[in-house]
């Protein structure tokens, strides 16, 4: 968290581009009534970039 908070990450493979949406699957092996604040913001992101993405695909 420091080295984000510090802009010391530098973003990695910024010109690859999967194209099509590619199945996405997270697996969380914890107590399913106490997910940690860390995996739960991993979780959200991943679902609101998939939203986000599924929205800007055309219907078909």
């Amino acid at each position: 968290w420091h080295d984000l908070a510090a802009g010391r990450l530098v973003p990695v493979l910024e010109a690859f581009n999967t194209g099509e949406l590619e199945p996405i699957h997270a697996v969380y092996l914890g107590r399913p009534d106490h997910v940690p604040a860390r995996t739960r913001a991993v979780l959200d992101f991943l679902q609101a970039h998939v939203d986000l993405r599924r929205a800007e695909q055309p219907l078909p």
